[in-house]
Parts: structure tokens; sequence; C-alpha cells
């Protein structure tokens, strides 16, 4: 069969993989020019996966008023995740450095729980 192929479509690698450190910002904020508690964050080469967590995680927080991500075109691999706080006490880049720190606890300790289940397991088994 032969092979289809989408003329405007980017290389399926160059979604997720960094050519060169220096030619691509791998995180930009842009503040909200009519709400001063508010911004966007753009994360090129991200998806729905990081977008989510992010968002979910920011929602947990309640000086956080409003997270949400988009995903801007489906051949664009970028996601855009925009938070608004209740006031000028916690920043939006604030907000965003304190998601994903939680988020960074968060995975260290399922990776702790991952590596004790995998020890008890093969305690039991002899191995």
């Amino acid at each position: 069969f032969p092979r289809i192929v989408m003329s405007n479509a980017p290389e399926r690698y160059l979604s997720w993989r960094w050519e060169d450190e220096s030619d691509e910002d791998r995180l930009q904020y842009t503040p909200d020019s009519k709400k001063p508690n508010a911004g966007t964050f753009v994360m090129p080469k991200e998806d729905h996966t990081l977008g989510n967590l992010i968002r979910l995680q920011m929602l947990r927080d309640p000086s956080v008023r409003f997270a949400g991500y988009r995903m801007p075109h489906p051949l664009i691999v970028e996601a855009h995740v925009r938070v608004e706080t209740i006031d000028a006490k916690l920043t939006p880049i604030q907000a965003f450095e304190s998601a994903l720190e939680d988020l960074q606890l968060e995975v260290e300790n399922i990776e702790g729980k991952f590596d004790m289940a995998i020890a008890e397991f093969e305690h039991s088994r002899g191995i």
C-alpha cells in the first residue's frame, strides 16, 4: 500500500523534540492588557497532557480565580495556559510556579510509592 503523506503537516519528531536549545523559548508569558492579575503562558511542544495537568493543579489554589488551557490548532503543538488570580497578592507567574512545584512533589510521592510497591512485590516473590 502506498504511504499517504500530509504536505502541510510538520515532521512528527519536531512536535516533541528540541533541536537547538537556543533557538526556541520553552515558556513564554504574556500579561493580560485588560486584567492586571491575569496572563497567558505559551508552552511550545506540549499538548493536552501537560496543559490539563497544570490547569487542574492551579484550580486547587484558592487564590486562583480562573485557570484554563487551549490548543490553538491541531497542527500547532503548543499549549496556551491562561490564569487569573483573585488579587495582586499572588501573581499569575507565582501561581504557575506554585502549581509546578506542587506537581513535582506529587510525582515524587507517586514515584516513592511505586518503588515501595515494586520492592514489596519482589520480596513476596523471592526475587
